[in-house]
């Protein structure tokens, strides 16, 4: 009996194993499936153990580039004050050299004498203290319109300056003045005049003069080019008068602020005249020939010769 059990137990063994293979025979896609599940899962693993290697050259790269950063900040924290420290003791701190330029009447080293910069001393210092030099050009140098201190190379300063123009002469005591654009008289007396610029006489107020050299260029140039001299010659009611000498013997007597207005009409006036005389525009226009019995017009008229 025994033995009969275990033979049937055997047999129904046998068909279960057969049955589960004729099941997988039946489903292989069911194996497949399990297949391709391990090889995903491989291959997964395999990407994440490549892609880590490919991170490890960027983390590096990184590590580096932030170790560089902080070497260079430390260095630069050290390195700034010792150049600092180097150049402040260092020749090149100091003014080696002031170069004047733009100048056409004062001499450079008057410039540069007066100026008050200083070789061999500090560079910076008397950098920032450059309005206070240039003032003291302006000052002591009447010519002297503007001046400007700037670097020209690395321990140097160059000094540009622009002049007053002189446009006119005073005449004094046998000598002739330049008078500058701003009515300034400068005390550089010359024993000749130029030509080239008219001439004042009897003027002593700034006021004056500036008023007469400002309607003079309003005239047109021929005007201008005619004119010879002009004197102050004020009267008791009218401390505006002047006279102007003329390069063809004329005189004309006029109110030195309505110069240029009354002006226009002389080359009329002077082509309708017959003999060489005056034109009194200080009322209106008269015109007169030199009286030979008046000995003022005679020494004047010598006198504008």
């Amino acid at each position: 009996m025994h033995y009969l059990k275990e033979r049937g137990n055997e047999e129904k063994n046998s068909k279960t194993s057969e049955t589960n293979q004729e099941t997988n025979l039946e489903n292989p896609k069911t194996v497949e499936e399990d297949t391709s599940t391990k090889t995903s899962f491989e291959e997964a693993e395999k990407k994440e153990r490549v892609s880590f290697a490919d991170r490890l050259p960027k983390l590096k790269s990184y590590r580096n580039k932030k170790l560089h950063k902080r070497l260079i900040t430390i260095v630069t924290i050290f390195a700034v004050p010792l150049l600092l420290t180097l150049y402040y003791v260092s020749p090149l701190n100091s003014l080696a050299k002031v170069e004047v330029a733009g100048n056409q009447n004062v001499a450079s080293k008057e410039i540069f004498a007066s100026s008050g910069l200083q070789l061999n001393q500090n560079l910076w210092s008397q950098y920032f203290d450059r309005d206070q030099f240039t003032r003291r050009l302006i000052h002591n140098f009447p010519r002297i319109k503007d001046a400007k201190i700037s670097f020209s190379s690395l321990n140097q300063f160059k000094i540009n300056v622009t002049e007053h123009q002189e446009v006119s002469l005073l005449a004094k005591d046998g000598k002739y003045f330049p008078i500058l654009e701003n009515g300034q008289i400068v005390q550089e007396p010359q024993e000749k005049a130029d030509k080239e610029k008219v001439i004042l006489e009897d003027f002593k107020e700034q006021d004056h003069i500036m008023a007469t050299i400002k309607n003079y260029y309003k005239l047109p140039k021929e005007i201008q080019s005619g004119v010879s001299q002009i004197n102050y010659t004020p009267t008791e009611d009218n401390d505006e008068l002047i006279t102007i000498f003329m390069n063809d013997g004329n005189r004309v007597i006029l109110n030195v602020s309505n110069m240029d207005q009354q002006m226009e009409y002389y080359p009329q006036v002077a082509e309708e005249m017959d003999e060489k005389g005056i034109i009194d525009m200080e009322v209106g226009i008269f015109a007169r020939p030199y009286d030979e019995k008046n000995e003022e017009d005679d020494k004047e008229q010598e006198a504008s010769e």
